[in-house]
């Protein structure tokens, strides 16, 4: 019986880690992304205006994913370049095709 204080903590960290989790562990780190870099002057709702009146809806525009991926990178007028790097381009990327394709 001493074994099952041992298990709470190993399944505690496999769930916080997101272990076995796949595509949600990636949902959610594309949806982190989103929350911490782009919301706080983009929407991506339909009919909803952005925070930053200067920045545009993404439901509106529904870029492609080279349309965004070259926006986080390079930077538009009023968004400064180089905002994710690496995987993380592609992550947002793929967060907000999917959310703007229709």
């Amino acid at each position: 019986m001493r074994a099952a204080p041992l298990l709470l903590p190993l399944v505690l960290a496999a769930s916080a880690t997101g272990c076995g989790t796949g595509g949600d562990n990636a949902a959610q780190h594309q949806r982190y992304l989103w929350v911490q870099t782009c919301a706080e002057c983009h929407t991506i709702a339909q009919g909803t205006p952005s925070p930053d009146v200067a920045a545009k809806n993404l439901w509106d525009v529904h870029p492609t994913r080279e349309q965004v991926r070259r926006a986080v990178i390079d930077g538009r007028p009023g968004m400064p370049k180089g905002l994710l790097g690496g995987d993380d381009v592609d992550a947002i990327a793929a967060f907000v095709v999917a959310r703007t394709t229709r």
